[in-house]
């Protein structure tokens, strides 16, 4: 079912000792039953598995198998290897043994790079005074050492080194560098004068006998043979790689499959010719896994199910389009298996929410603009970005890409509800742009004669008016999103067999009908509530009676202290309403500044076109997050209260996915 995690079935598997790497190899490669500690009624009649002794052959191969990967560089992997055992993976691992002539390439390349770098930094000081024809030996000395400052401001003024450096001797030089000669005893005053005054130091090397030019000219040379013994090096291991990257990533993925098959092996129970597994599979898979199993261990294998009452892992599987906001689902917890997943849910009703919050076709557009925007960047990063490092590294490390990427895609409906809503509501950032209006929010500023429109039906109504209607109108939808809530939380108890909980969450539903249809009926006829004459009042206290009454008798006394929370997750709906006309009133604020200003003088009409840029995008941020954050905490507080428990965990496989190697599923399936 959508509205539910899949169904998960305990499974014991029995098998032959001598086809359990082949019935492991399956289970692995079908990826569907996460493994557990055999129960205490196998244990009492078999022993608990334990890792052979391979196993630390197994993990250290591994680690020198990753270590081959990381170090060779990357080449495409076209073919995939069968590995039938262990024995032949270890086998395989033996015979590429590749460690010498690695080792030595790549000490070769960092002793190279370690000189590269060494060499650079020697240039840029020299290259700063080549100009200079004196002997370098007159930069540094026992007594006195020479420096290159840089300044990081282009205001930097020279004058404040010499007035603080007073032993010093100090030179302005081409392209705004200063060449420093200090006393060494004065070296760690002038780091420190160099820290606070925003200035890079660059240490002239020492050199005897050579001009500045020469020994630049000698630099160039060395850092030329070097890069040229670096490209000798790299070619080298391109080489390496070509002969052998392709059978190192098969066999280092291999080992990781054979290692997790032995951590699995912890988790069984044999005695002698048999072994035991037990795990989770979702039910929906159990044929499979028999007809597989089966297949594989040419039928020495028994796969049953175990009655249980253990609380099984949860495995989410929403349609793949709405699998984006199952995030926001985790954020707030994993639900049980018996519970509704309501990520569908989520799905549908927090974009309405946000864009009704929005309500700004402007603002809608530009939020799916950046959304849109956003995904691209994250799918297609440039090769040179435009915007600041920090930014983008404290984007990444606040939210991850995989984060950003998922909030993208959730801001897209949410953007176009947005747009739409702004379109009935007249509003572009503010501005009535359109000839008429569908429903107006606007407070009357009259933006519509300003800018050359005839007035608008809109434009009769009072906020006194509009405003109640709308608040009128969240208020229902409060009432109908904490009866939607309630009704899962019934459904969820009948699921597990709760019939009093089931009970009592009715007798919520009665109450809060009740006592909401009064309330919004005060609301709508101004305060006037006759109790002789009001049939629907009476109904509505009826209601409030009999749901009391449920409460009471189905979830106790105590449960009566909840009654203030119902109303005010009712009530708390109108923030719906709160948001959007604030959004709406500041843009226009804004809007009507920016027009004002126009119409008096130049000055005027610069600064308004600067509050209007402004305030327009802090606008639009408060219409990014407060919309975003509001629409979760309606449904994560006033909804999912109301039939959401979770503290579920979530479902883990045995198996990882191949990339380089071939698995046992696709044979055992096409017999």
């Amino acid at each position: 079912m959508v509205l539910r995690p899949v169904r998960m079935a305990k499974v014991r598997i029995i098998g032959s000792v001598s086809k359990r790497d082949r019935i492991l190899s399956a289970l692995h490669d079908l990826g569907v039953m996460e493994v557990e500690e055999v129960g205490k009624e196998v244990l009492s009649v078999l022993r608990p598995g334990r890792n052979p002794e391979i196993y630390q052959k197994v993990i250290n191969t591994l680690s020198r198998f990753r270590s081959y990967e990381a170090q060779l560089p990357a080449r495409e992997v076209r073919g995939r290897k069968r590995f039938d055992s262990v024995e032949q993976v270890l086998a395989e691992a033996d015979s590429l043994n590749i460690d010498q002539d690695l080792k030595i390439l790549k000490q070769q390349e960092s002793d190279i790079l370690g000189n590269i770098r060494d060499i650079e930094s020697r240039i840029e000081p020299v290259s700063a005074i080549s100009d200079l024809n004196y002997d370098l030996g007159i930069f540094n000395g026992a007594r006195i050492s020479s420096y290159i400052a840089v300044p990081q401001g282009k205001d930097f003024d020279p004058s404040l080194l010499r007035e603080t450096l007073k032993d010093s001797v100090i030179r302005e030089i081409s392209g705004g560098r200063i060449l420093i000669s200090i006393p060494r005893e004065q070296e760690a005053f002038l780091g420190r004068v160099a820290s606070e005054s925003g200035i890079r130091l660059m240490h002239i090397p020492d050199m005897m006998g050579k001009t500045p030019s020469q020994y630049l000219e000698e630099l160039n040379r060395k850092l030329g043979e070097n890069r040229e013994s670096l490209e000798t090096v790299r070619k080298a291991l391109i080489q390496l790689s070509e002969n052998y990257y392709e059978r190192v990533v098969q066999i280092r993925e291999q080992l990781e499959i054979e290692a997790r098959k032995m951590e699995a092996m912890e988790k069984q129970a044999a005695s002698g010719d048999i072994f035991v597994l037990e795990g989770w599979v979702p039910e929906r898979d159990m044929a499979r896994v028999e007809r597989v199993l089966d297949r594989v261990s040419n039928g020495s294998v028994i796969v049953s199910r175990v009655e249980t009452d253990e609380v099984p892992p949860t495995l989410m599987d929403n349609p793949r389009r709405f699998r984006a906001f199952e995030f926001f689902v985790r954020f707030y917890s994993i639900p049980k298996e018996y519970e509704v997943d309501p990520t569908l849910i989520f799905a549908l009703i927090f974009p309405v929410f946000f864009g009704l919050m929005v309500g700004d076709w402007g603002y809608g557009l530009v939020i799916l603009s950046i959304s849109l925007w956003l995904l691209h960047r994250l799918d297609h990063p440039p090769k040179k970005s435009h915007i600041p490092r920090s930014l983008s590294r404290f984007a990444l490390t606040v939210f991850g890409p995989n984060a950003l990427r998922t909030l993208a895609r959730a801001l897209i409906p949410g953007a176009a509800v947005a747009i739409v809503a702004g379109l009935l509501f007249n509003n572009f950032f503010g501005f009535p742009l359109l000839p008429h209006t569908v429903f107006a929010v606007s407070t009357g500023f009259g933006g519509a004669k300003i800018l050359g429109f005839p007035p608008t039906p809109s434009e009769s109504f009072s906020a006194t008016v509009v405003i109640p209607k709308i608040l009128l109108l969240a208020g229902y939808i409060g009432l109908a999103m904490v009866t939607f809530g309630l009704l899962l939380g019934i459904a969820n108890s009948l699921f597990i067999r709760e019939r009093r909980h089931a009970v009592g969450k009715a007798g919520w539903i009665l109450l809060a009908w009740g006592i909401a249809v009064i309330g919004l009926d005060l609301i709508h006829h101004n305060l006037s509530f006759s109790l002789p004459t009001g049939l629907v009042n009476i109904i509505c206290l009826g209601l409030i009676v009999v749901g009391l009454a449920l409460i009471i008798v189905f979830e106790g006394a105590l449960s009566a202290i909840e009654l203030p929370s119902i109303i005010s997750h009712i009530l708390s709906y109108t923030r719906l309403v709160g948001i959007l006309l604030a959004s709406v009133i500041l843009a226009q604020v804004i809007d009507i500044i920016f027009i004002k200003g126009v119409d008096k003088s130049v000055g005027l009409a610069v600064a308004g076109v600067i509050i209007l840029v402004l305030g327009q995008i802090f606008n639009l941020a408060i219409a990014i997050f407060e919309p975003g954050i509001q629409g979760a905490r309606l449904l994560y507080v006033e909804f999912f209260s109301k039939f959401f428990q979770g503290n579920g965990r979530v479902f883990r496989p045995f198996g990882i996915k191949r990339r380089y190697t071939l698995n046992q599923v696709d044979e055992a399936e096409a017999k």
